[in-house]
């Protein structure tokens, strides 16, 4: 039995190598090698909380390679590139764009596999919501008050933009309104010089709520200083002088009627031994209105005679 096994080896070893040939072929037809393309989301990863990205590209090309159960079998929502944040600094970043292929597959492509992005310093503040009126109210309406909601947000984004913004603003159409009314609007982040900036704020919309009174009336009143504590000793107040001496108040007739003149803020002249010389706000009652909102006044105080 042993030397029949052993007779004719060599061709025996030749036919198991053509059987395992053949049979990989034969495999190979069955389940291809193919390549295919997906459109796969990019993640930033192991970024610093002081640093912000903003134009990192949302989407990459992937071209892999495997065999074709594998590709029927795989679910491209699963598929995710990623950028390692890790070493980037302030100002422009080379990073590559990564990605680890399934089990099985191969990558032919990442298009593009290397992208340029700006890094800055991340920033947040808190800024009060104001109003920007579009339009005016008619003139026989008065406006009793307004409600923001919210009446603060956060900005938050770049550090440079973060820093310049000074006012959140939030603009509402009153051009005609004669009725109580609601307005939503977007809300945006203006500079000093009311450019509008790049900025993240949230909530990213805010709510007006206005009341309003028919039947305005307009009256002109006087202003009175009023000035709280003591001058130094040996000194005295020779006189007031505001500027203007009067106002004009706005609001429903009864109210407007009510009114014979209006206080400055509380003008601290403790221990005083010179003039002084400021603008204040005025005090203005609830429902009144009036669009010089503060005054100039001068203390003089001298020496006593």
């Amino acid at each position: 039995m042993m030397i029949h096994l052993k007779r004719n080896w060599p061709a025996k070893i030749l036919s198991l190598l053509a059987a395992i040939v053949m049979w990989f072929f034969i495999m190979r037809d069955q389940n291809p090698v193919m390549e295919v393309s997906y459109t796969v989301p990019v993640q930033v990863q192991n970024l610093a909380a002081n640093y912000i990205i903003e134009d990192a590209p949302q989407y990459v090309r992937v071209t892999l390679s495997g065999p074709r159960d594998t590709i029927i079998n795989l679910k491209s929502d699963n598929l995710k590139a990623y950028i390692d944040a890790s070493g980037v600094s302030t100002g422009q970043n080379n990073v590559t764009i990564h990605f680890n292929p399934p089990s099985g597959m191969n990558i032919v492509e990442i298009k593009p596999d290397t992208v340029t992005i700006n890094v800055d310093e991340y920033a947040s503040k808190k800024l009060p919501v104001e109003i920007v009126p579009i339009g005016q109210i008619p003139d026989n309406v008065a406006l009793k008050s307004v409600t923001v909601i919210p009446k603060e947000v956060t900005v938050s984004g770049r550090k440079q933009q973060v820093m310049a913004a000074t006012r959140v603003v939030m603009k509402v159409n009153v051009a005609g309104q004669t009725k109580n009314f609601s307005a939503v609007a977007d809300l945006e982040a203006w500079d000093n010089a009311g450019n509008v900036l790049d900025v993240n704020i949230s909530p990213t919309q805010g709510q007006a709520q206005y009341e309003l009174n028919l039947l305005r009336k307009d009256k002109a009143v006087p202003i009175s200083a009023i000035t709280v504590g003591q001058v130094a000793d040996g000194y005295e107040v020779k006189g007031i002088t505001i500027k203007p001496v009067q106002v004009t108040i706005t609001g429903r007739e009864e109210m407007v009627d009510s009114v014979s003149d209006l206080k400055t803020e509380s003008i601290d002249i403790s221990n005083a031994t010179a003039p002084i010389d400021g603008t204040y706000n005025i005090v203005i009652p609830d429902g009144l209105t009036s669009k010089m909102t503060t005054v100039h006044v001068t203390v003089d105080i001298q020496r006593k005679a």
